[in-house]
């Protein structure tokens, strides 16, 4: 099926160029996936066929067929197409519709009041409508019916000479066509060019063209504000829809192209708030021609808002820019963009511009697009806008006091104070509306954005700055603080860094000395401050000079140079920062001491208090008898960290609590670990990859025959429990030379050292 597919579709692109004047002059395309495709011949540039997929998976048979037009490239699955036809599918109504036009009803029309038409009486009974029947006028130009007519008959009677047809709305488009498909051009009725004509045997459409020329003065108490412009565009904008029971697809190509002029003149010393010109709207444009119940329509006005002092003379000429604007409907669902087209000998515009401000000015002009069905007024309404708003913008903000109030507070209030300018901007709004009965939701918005040329361009007051970087030394006591200044500023200024203590005062500045103007050029800011204290805290901070005063920016880094002193003073204990990866912090004695050297209290594992004797008939959680018996054991978890068996948070109270398996193997692998002698106790001290240390007395341990190993020996218990022999739990074992992990028989008494 899918090879006789393919040559069907093949024999299409052959028989395109030799016989374009010998069929259909489009082509349609029904697709099993629920999208539906439809073109001119004469827009349609080639058709090709491709191996590869969408995304570019390429296979042994053609699956896509490429439909190239002059403003995009259409992809279709060959899975997806059902059939194709060069002939437009007949419109079909339902049965019980009565065009009134091709009926000769509406001669006999002699009055309108809402839903009710009064006809002649001399209608002949032929033509008299019935109840049930569906009344639709489409003659758009009628004084009666000037916008069209569609009602369900409920009752008819003659009075007082005439026939009176009382009729209901009907809001169902399925009420009244059984099928509608069909591609066509949206035209202006006024335009009298040729849709299609020849130039050096290519097909092209005419263009429809689209002009606004504004102009526009107002005086203001403190000064004068005058605009004048124009907008010149063109257009041509196809329409293709396939609507059935089972299918409702509407696809609009909207290919436009835009050229802009505008010269303002302001002068303001207060805020003018928003100038408005005249709703400029084109005339409606109603299809399909056999059914002219939608409606496309385009309209526009100009605006102006500023606040500030301001003087502005500018002037602007812009190049042609041409984009393709798609919007599509599909069962309920809207979807679309916009698409800027390269266009050949493009420059850049004209300017010419004096000004200075304080504030922000917009100008420009709003154009919208409106494509639904509205024929019955406010009664039935249902459609989709595309709103562009096009023209210049600057803005800026220079009224600044300098010198007063907090420095950083200033840096925080004016860090993004700025001038832009952004010489042609389109800003557009793709949304979907409906009314019914003069009810009308609000509006739904699907999509909007920005279409900015590359001529935009900003200038801030003070530069922005990258996350600090600080190398720290803690043996020379010294802190290299580092960061990258961001943004182009108006002015060039110098920049270096500061460093605060923690009460906020100011230590030390330094200063770069090369001034800073613009981004991407390399520069950084690097200092290196000496002299420092270890275990103190500093705050590092950017610098800027700026009219002879020193500002402070942002971000801060706060730091501490930790030195070889495992404690800052003797308020023990401490948690002490080894700079290990996971974060973890080690205190500095153990639970039970009062000093880095302390022995401090031993605990069975599990346990929270300690006592004079250690064995399986004194420990709290049962005993083992050594025969593979775990039964009497009760089993507290098999990592007790942070719960109520930690005897470190039972001491010290969250958040410490028992080292895991896990920070103990970090402590070994990350530290290197010294045998040595505090205040004449010995013990293994760890050094961190910061330089911050702990020291572990080697408190030996307690067990049958009371204390042991004390001063050769140290051992601490963490959270976990040995799983595979229950009557064990894992601890830290060292001796001078050697430091490692093991376990012992739960009910010890051995040291616990928390972290957090």
């Amino acid at each position: 099926m899918k090879r006789r597919l393919y040559l069907i579709l093949l024999l299409a692109a052959v028989t395109f160029s030799t016989l374009a004047q010998n069929v259909g002059e489009a082509f349609y395309i029904y697709r099993n996936d629920g999208e539906f495709n439809a073109f001119f011949r004469d827009e349609v540039q080639s058709i090709d066929y491709s191996y590869e997929d969408a995304d570019g998976n390429t296979y042994d048979e053609i699956v896509t067929q490429i439909v190239t037009t002059a403003d995009s490239v259409y992809r279709i699955p060959i899975a997806a197409i059902d059939s194709l036809s060069f002939v437009q599918p007949e419109t079909v109504f339902q049965s019980n519709v009565i065009q009134m036009e091709q009926k000769g009803l509406s001669a006999y029309l002699q009055a309108v009041n809402g839903m009710t038409l009064l006809f002649n009486a001399s209608i002949p009974q032929s033509l008299q409508p019935k109840i049930g029947d569906i009344l639709l006028s489409t003659d758009f130009g009628s004084s009666l019916l000037p916008d069209g007519f569609v009602g369900k008959v409920v009752s008819t009677q003659i009075q007082a000479g005439t026939f009176r047809v009382e009729c209901e709305m009907v809001s169902d488009i399925f009420a009244i066509f059984e099928q509608l498909v069909s591609i066509e051009q949206i035209r202006d009725r006024n335009n009298s060019a040729p849709g299609l004509h020849r130039i050096s045997d290519e097909w092209i459409s005419s263009r429809n063209p689209i002009n606004f020329n504004l102009g526009y003065s107002h005086p203001l108490s403190d000064g004068q504000a005058s605009l004048s412009g124009s907008i010149d565009g063109s257009y041509i904008a196809t329409v293709a829809y396939n609507i059935t029971r089972k299918e409702q697809h509407i696809t609009l190509r909207f290919n436009h192209d835009w050229q802009y002029g505008a010269h303002l003149n302001f002068k303001s010393d207060a805020g003018f708030g928003t100038l408005k010109g005249p709703v400029a709207s084109l005339p409606a444009i109603r299809f399909p021609a056999v059914a002219p119940v939608f409606k496309f329509q385009v309209s526009g006005v100009p605006f102006a808002k500023g606040e500030g002092n301001l003087e502005l003379d500018f002037s602007l000429n812009s190049p042609v820019h041409s984009y393709l604007t798609e919007v599509a409907y599909h069962n309920g669902h809207f979807s679309g963009g916009t698409n800027e087209l390269p266009v050949q000998g493009a420059n850049n515009p004209s300017i010419d511009a004096a000004f200075s401000l304080n504030g922000s000015l917009q100008i420009g002009y709003m154009v919208d697009f409106w494509l639904g069905i509205d024929i019955f007024g406010s009664l039935f309404k249902l459609g989709t806008g595309l709103d562009f708003y096009i023209g210049p913008k600057l803005t800026g903000d220079f009224s600044m006091k300098l010198g007063t109030g907090s420095p950083v507070n200033y840096y925080s209030t004016y860090k993004d104070s700025k001038l832009g300018l952004s010489l042609v901007t389109i800003d557009y709004e793709f949304f979907g509306e409906a009314a019914l009965a003069g009810h009308t939701t609000p509006r739904g918005m699907f999509c909007d954005g920005t279409i900015q040329t590359p001529l935009y361009h900003e200038w801030y007051i003070l530069p922005e700055f990258s996350e600090l970087s600080v190398e720290k030394d803690a043996d020379n006591k010294k802190a290299t603080i580092s960061t990258t200044p961001t943004r182009d500023i108006l002015v060039p200024l110098n920049v270096g860094m500061g460093l605060y203590d923690k009460d906020g005062n100011l230590i030390s500045t330094k200063y770069e000395t090369q001034k800073y103007k613009r981004e991407n050029e390399g520069y950084r800011i690097s200092q290196t401050f000496t002299s420092l204290e270890t275990n103190k805290d500093y705050t590092a901070k950017p610098m800027i000079k700026i009219l002879g005063g020193e500002v402070p920016a942002l971000p801060t880094e706060t730091f501490k140079l930790e030195g070889e002193t495992t404690c800052p003073d003797a308020n023990h204990p401490h948690m002490i920062d080894l700079g290990l990866p996971s974060g973890t912090k080690w205190a500095c004695c153990n639970v039970g001491a009062s000093a880095p050297e302390g022995y401090g209290n031993y605990y069975a594992w599990g346990e929270t208090q300690p006592k004079s004797v250690y064995n399986w008939d004194t420990y709290q959680w049962g005993y083992y008898d050594y025969d593979g018996d775990y039964s009497h054991l009760v089993n507290i978890g098999s990592d007790i960290a942070g719960t109520q068996y930690d005897a470190a948070t039972a001491n010290w109270g969250a958040p410490w609590r028992m080292p895991s398996s896990t920070q103990i193997q970090e402590l070994l692998n990350s530290c290197t670990s010294t045998w040595t002698t505090l205040n004449g106790v010995n013990g293994c001290k760890f050094t961190g990859p910061n330089g911050g240390t702990i020291f572990l007395p080697a408190a030996g341990y307690r067990g049958f025959v009371g204390l042991s190993d004390l001063g050769s020996w140290g051992f601490y218990w963490f959270s976990s429990l040995n799983e595979s022999a229950p009557d064990y739990a894992y601890c830290l074992g060292f001796i001078s030379g050697y430091a490692n992990l093991g376990n012992d028989n739960r009910y010890c008494g051995l040291s616990v050292r928390p972290v957090r």
